[in-house]
């Protein structure tokens, strides 16, 4: 199914819609994880507990105008949802400061099957984060 060409089609039925969400966090999750975090988040991680081989990237914008150096949220191997924000130096090697390391795995939407919406986030992502870590073969 090519996802840019349905979209532009017609409105998605709720199971097409959770695709493409689970597509995009896929998208964006293995791309970090093929192409590296930037270091200092990797340091900052790893001190709060973070196993970089068994957590995914759901969002992480690199500096984004009028916000911190990196910012965005984290699925760790606990399956805790984390949203970050860290101030780096420019080549984000070294933390300046941390504006938010918070665990808000409460407020996010866990629903399997709901009317209208399917899926929840937190129900996609951690789908997605479980199809990662399988191993290979």
């Amino acid at each position: 199914m090519d996802i840019g060409r349905l979209l532009k089609k017609r409105q998605l039925n709720v199971q097409e819609q959770n695709a493409v969400c689970a597509h995009r966090l896929m998208t964006i999750a293995r791309a970090w994880r093929v192409n590296g975090v930037p270091v200092a988040l990797v340091q900052f991680g790893q001190r709060q507990g973070i196993d970089w081989s068994a957590t995914i990237v759901l969002d992480l914008q690199v500096d984004f105008p009028g916000m911190p150096s990196l910012h965005g949220m984290l699925l760790t191997q606990a399956e805790r949802f984390i949203a970050f924000e860290i101030e780096t130096d420019r080549a984000h090697r070294q933390v300046e400061s941390v504006e938010k390391w918070e665990d808000v795995s409460a407020h996010q939407d866990y629903s399997t099957a709901k009317r209208g919406t399917g899926k929840g986030f937190a129900a996609i992502a951690l789908h997605v984060r479980h199809e990662l870590m399988l191993p290979l073969g």
